[in-house]
C-alpha cells in the first residue's frame, strides 16, 4: 500500500506565510514560530513516515504546491502505483477542543472505514486523547475546511487528520519528540489494520 503524508498549510506560494494554527505550548506566555502547527505535523510526518514503512508500507511525503496541485499530484501518482493508496492531509486542531478528528469524503464508505480504523487505534493507545471522531466532510456544512483539504483526491482514500488540539494543555503533553512518535505509532497501526481489512 501507497500512504501519502501531506504536510498542509506548509508550500503553497500564494500563501508563503501559512503555518497554520498556533499556541503557547511551552508555557512561556508567548505564541512562537516554533510551536505553531505546521512543524508539529513536520514531525508528525517523519515519524509516521517511519512507522508505515517498518510495516511494509511505501511512503510520499508531500509539501509543496496549492491543494488542487497536491490532489493533482497524487491521483496521477496513484493511477501509476495501481494499487491501493492512502492520502492524509496532516493538520492538528486549535479551539480547545479535547477530542481527535479523522475527517473523511462524504461520500467514501472506504474513507469512512479508515477513519474509524485510525480514530480506534488512537483511543487503544494514546491516553491522552480517550476521544477520537471520524467525521464525514462535506462542502455544504461546518466541515466545509476538512473537505475542502482533500476534496481533489480520486483513487486514494482521503482523510483530513486533525488527531488532536493543539491548544488543550492535556493534548500539549504530546506535542514532543516522543509524544509524537506515539501518536504516530497509534495512527500507523490503525491504517495498517484497515490495510489488512482491505484486503482480506
Amino acid at each position: 500500500m501507497l500512504v501519502f503524508l501531506d504536510r498542509q498549510h506548509v508550500g503553497q506560494v500564494n500563501r508563503l506565510k501559512s503555518l497554520g494554527a498556533i499556541a503557547d505550548v511551552d508555557g512561556d506566555g508567548e505564541k512562537e514560530i516554533h510551536e505553531a502547527e505546521a512543524f508539529w505535523t513536520g514531525y508528525l510526518s517523519l515519524a509516521l513516515e517511519t512507522n508505515l514503512r517498518e510495516l511494509g508500507h511505501d511512503v510520499i511525503p508531500l509539501s509543496d504546491g496549492s491543494y488542487a496541485e497536491r490532489h493533482a499530484r497524487v491521483n496521477q501518482y496513484s493511477a501509476h502505483y495501481g494499487k491501493t493508496c492512502i492520502y492524509l492531509a496532516l493538520h492538528l486542531n486549535a479551539g480547545g477542543g479535547d477530542y481527535g478528528a479523522m475527517f473523511y469524503d462524504h461520500r467514501s464508505l472506504r474513507g469512512a472505514n479508515l477513519a474509524d480504523s485510525i480514530a480506534r487505534s488512537m483511543m487503544a493507545n494514546i491516553g491522552r486523547i480517550p476521544s477520537v471522531r471520524k467525521i464525514a466532510a462535506s462542502p455544504s456544512d461546518w466541515t466545509k475546511n476538512a473537505w475542502y483539504t482533500i476534496k481533489g483526491v480520486g483513487e486514494a482514500v482521503a482523510i483530513c487528520s486533525e488527531p488532536l488540539f493543539i491548544d488543550n494543555e492535556t493534548h500539549q503533553k504530546l506535542l514532543s519528540t516522543q509524544g509524537l512518535a506515539q501518536l504516530a505509532w497509534a495512527m500507523a497501526k490503525g491504517i495498517d489494520q484497515w490495510s489488512v481489512e482491505e484486503n482480506a
